[in-house]
């Protein structure tokens, strides 16, 4: 169950929609059953730490889940697919992320306090959330 929420640019128009939240697929399940289903739905490269994480422990757990992070130099929002493993609740793997502009580590941000963005089309600060679009989903 998750958010869906619109931002929409107040100077050229553009409009963008972050996912916040878990779906069918990208949520908290053992390791051992997403490895076995054979769907690849995650990076390549996370794909393969995955398999190896569960040929060198047992009984993992994979959390992941849709979230939006923010660029702390661009200002530049991104939707990511967040993926943990747990041992124990102990964290074995957690996915970073890297703006694709500046190449500076993404924050998480709180989506639904932000109230501005940079718009990725035309670069102002009037990429704002339209509260009228907001979307719950599940």
């Amino acid at each position: 169950m998750g958010q869906t929420y619109t931002y929409r640019c107040g100077r050229c128009g553009f409009e963008a929609r972050f996912n916040e939240g878990r779906g069918y697929l990208v949520h908290r399940q053992p390791l051992a059953g997403y490895l076995s289903a054979r769907k690849i739905i995650f990076h390549h490269k996370t794909h393969r730490v995955l398999h190896k994480l569960a040929k060198s422990h047992e009984n993992l757990t994979l959390d992941a889940g849709f979230k939006v992070y923010r660029c702390p130099h661009c200002r530049l929002l991104y939707e990511k697919v967040d993926v943990k493993v747990l041992s124990r609740e102990k964290v074995l793997h957690k996915s970073e992320f890297r703006c694709l502009r500046c190449r500076s580590r993404l924050k998480l941000t709180n989506i639904h306090r932000l109230k501005r963005a940079i718009c990725p089309s035309c670069r102002s600060d009037s990429f704002h959330l339209d509260r009228r679009q907001m979307v719950l989903w599940g």
